[in-house]
């Protein structure tokens, strides 16, 4: 099994080459769903994805991982756990 790492890593690394369905299988739908409701996304296009931040809380890992783009930049904190063997996005949120 990769890394919670890995798989945040793998996360911004699709959000780059544009794999959304990939990008959305992370998330847990309760997840996805909230975060849509911040209403914002990472520049498009991605050109850079970047993690900045992790910490280990719980049961759960956390990351800090800056979008960017020639002209516009996000980062967007993100808390991960192990279900079923595999890392998924549990709460994912824009940092202001």
């Amino acid at each position: 099994m990769a890394s919670a790492r890995e798989t945040a890593q793998r996360h911004a690394n699709d959000v780059v080459a544009g794999n959304m369905s990939g990008v959305i299988g992370d998330f847990t739908p309760e997840a996805l769903s909230e975060f849509q409701q911040h209403g914002v996304m990472p520049p498009r296009p991605t050109t850079k994805a970047e993690i900045v931040s992790e910490a280990h809380e719980g049961n759960r890992e956390r990351f800090e991982i800056a979008y960017s783009n020639d002209s516009q930049a996000l980062t967007i904190r993100s808390w991960w756990e192990e279900q079923g063997g595999v890392w998924k996005l549990v709460k994912a949120e824009p940092v202001r």
